[in-house]
């Protein structure tokens, strides 16, 4: 038998078998850049900090807000959840576990919580401020309480805040904090 006839039976046998096999698929996570919307006032300005990467199925990014007209802050962290299971939960139950874990970490460093109080999001939703008082020096220099609150920005992204910001910056920052 010539080499040319077996190599065309080969590659039809080959051919024949393939077809009957159907394709492989998997999702994947594709990470994409978006714009931070904030209308604060202009003696505020925003620095970008580290971009956290994780496999347990989040990824985030954090800000700080400075204002330079006084010595307040406020650190914002958004975060963007891919884990199968996570991206299950309601949006309402998924900001309510991270303020729980986020005030259970400050309160285990001996920080408490003295109240809450109510802001509206971009969205028109309800996000509930918790304002905790600390012993730490450098936040009993600033008034020695601060802001902390977790909201939906939109699908998969979450922000995180805890601000020295008075009550009105704190409430403007979440009023217009999007992701677009």
């Amino acid at each position: 038998m010539k080499p040319f006839p077996v190599l065309i039976s080969a590659i039809l046998l080959l051919a024949c078998l393939a077809l009957p096999c159907t394709a492989l698929e998997s999702k994947f996570v594709t990470v994409t850049e978006k714009t931070l919307s904030l209308d604060l006032g202009p003696s505020f300005e925003i620095t970008r900090g580290e971009f956290n990467a994780s496999e347990k199925g989040m990824v985030s990014q954090d800000f700080m807000i400075n204002d330079t007209a006084a010595p307040k802050a406020a650190f914002i962290s958004v975060m963007s959840v891919y884990d199968n299971i996570l991206s299950r939960m309601s949006a309402t139950s998924l900001s309510e576990l991270f303020l729980i874990g986020g005030i259970s970490a400050v309160e285990a460093k001996g920080d408490v919580e003295i109240g809450n109080w109510t802001a509206v999001d971009h969205q028109g939703n309800n996000v509930t401020v918790h304002t905790l008082s600390s012993d730490d020096e450098r936040i009993q220099m600033l008034g020695g309480s601060y802001d902390m609150a977790v909201w939906n920005l939109d699908g998969p992204n979450f922000a995180v805040i805890v601000s020295l910001f008075d009550k009105n910056n704190t409430t403007q920052t979440i009023k217009t904090l999007a992701v677009i």
